[in-house]
């Protein structure tokens, strides 16, 4: 065995350890998926992952491609059991996403589609980042933590590594390492807030 399938097959039980965490936390009521940002992760994902592989991203674009159909799963979950307070901010941030398609169809560079993506990528966050915000208990940090791992370990999967072919990998494992992050930090403003409120 390679060590970029060794990769890959760590980077598939980052990510079935993601979604098993996150999809047991919506089973017992804690977690709320907003349906426009898990769409969004799978379409930009999607074409992130047709970018790698027109690169010669070798073993890392089926990593890719498994976050591709979850992230649909949970879309589709998320308009039964997800938040339903839905923004103009949100269909916003659905529409920068869906003009990624535009975007990607008019260059022919793979190089030029990943810095899309990554921009638009930003805009899929909004939703969840936005609901987060006003309840960060609403999203759990682990998962998007695992998120992130196995993003890291697809960095190791691609068989010639580029600057261009660890573009788009380092830039999902920073995002959701960051938006754990964001998730822990507000978790503990919150807390301190309600705690020097309750002292008063």
């Amino acid at each position: 065995m390679s060590h970029e399938i060794f990769f890959v097959w760590l980077s598939v039980a980052a990510s079935l350890i993601r979604y098993g965490t996150y999809g047991l936390s919506i089973y017992r009521g804690k977690t709320r998926p907003h349906a426009f940002s898990w769409f969004s992760w799978g379409l930009v994902v999607a074409i992130g992952a047709y970018a790698q592989f027109r690169l010669g991203g070798g073993p890392s674009v089926w990593g890719l491609a498994l976050v591709v159909v979850c992230c649909f799963a949970f879309s589709v979950l998320a308009l039964f059991v997800g938040e339903k307070d839905i923004t103009r901010g949100d269909w916003v941030s659905l529409g920068g996403a869906m003009m990624t398609i535009v975007f990607w169809k008019l260059t022919n560079s793979p190089v030029a589609a990943l810095a899309l993506l990554i921009v638009f990528d930003i805009f899929s966050y909004w939703p969840t980042i936005r609901k987060s915000w006003r309840d960060p208990w609403g999203e759990p940090p682990h998962s998007y933590f695992w998120a992130g791992l196995r993003y890291f370990f697809l960095l190791f999967s691609v068989p010639h590594p580029t600057a261009s072919t660890l573009l788009y990998p380092f830039w999902l494992m920073a995002s959701d390492w960051t938006f754990a992050t964001y998730i822990a930090l507000r978790r503990k403003a919150l807390a301190e807030k309600k705690q020097v409120a309750s002292t008063i």
